[in-house]
């Protein structure tokens, strides 16, 4: 009997979450489409897309149904100086996780996110970019910097489906070392258990982020190269999830 609850319990949880991420897609690109297309594309009227984004992520992952989230910031980073920001990957949660952190940031996609039918327009009125096509991305990231935005890069590359840091690829790091920035490190944990990579139901469980100190590009030249730093970023991750 408690089996059967459980599961009637979690399909009502997935189907009311499935129907609010549709609306918020929805939501989404109808007014990027009235704000960015029709009002025009300045600045300003990114940067308000992008805020409304943050509020909006904000709240989806604070009321996960049946689970609970917890944000930790010891150093009260603010974002406000533009970083490479990197985060372990474990679920489609993460990017809402990531994105409550501040409206100024513009994320680094694969392929099919950018092309999804759902949610496509929304990446792209965003201007978050796909990774494959790196002159143009590179050109992207270094107008952004200058408008005060920190590029967002999951080094995995990959959801984990165990939750397990993988190995890191070399990307984000090139980029920080490319563009001369700070890399602020971001370490989530539980998303992976709330909404597993391949799993069609969400599961209740505790969702915890944590943004860890900023390295300043001084502490990562001393370091060595970005091959390097990839290697000790992945020894401190590592160490973290252990």
């Amino acid at each position: 009997m408690n089996k059967i609850f459980y599961l009637l319990r979690q399909t009502i949880y997935t189907l009311f979450a499935l129907c609010y991420f549709l609306g918020f897609a929805l939501d989404m690109t109808v007014r990027g489409f009235f704000i960015l297309t029709l009002g025009g594309a300045s600045d300003e009227h990114k940067l308000r897309y992008h805020r409304i984004l943050q509020r909006k992520a904000r709240y989806v992952i604070n009321h996960v149904p049946g689970s609970t989230f917890s944000f930790h910031n010891p150093t009260g980073e603010t974002f406000e100086k533009p970083a490479v920001i990197i985060c372990n990957h474990q679920s489609h949660l993460d990017l809402m996780a990531i994105m409550m952190l501040t409206p100024r940031l513009i994320i680094l996609t694969k392929d099919w996110v950018w092309r999804n039918p759902f949610y496509g327009l929304v990446i792209r009125y965003a201007d978050y970019f796909p990774v494959s096509e790196t002159e143009q991305m590179n050109k992207k990231i270094k107008t952004m910097l200058a408008k005060g935005y920190s590029v967002v890069v999951f080094p995995e590359g990959t959801r984990s489906e165990d939750c397990r840091i993988r190995r890191f690829h070399r990307g984000a790091f090139y980029i920080a070392e490319q563009h001369n920035l700070d890399i602020v490190p971001i370490f989530i944990d539980g998303l992976g258990e709330v909404l597993p990579k391949k799993a069609r139901m969400l599961r209740p469980g505790d969702m915890k982020m944590e943004v860890m100190p900023r390295i300043s590009r001084e502490e990562l030249s001393q370091l060595g190269d970005y091959r390097v730093v990839t290697r000790k970023m992945h020894d401190i991750y590592m160490k973290k999830k252990a």
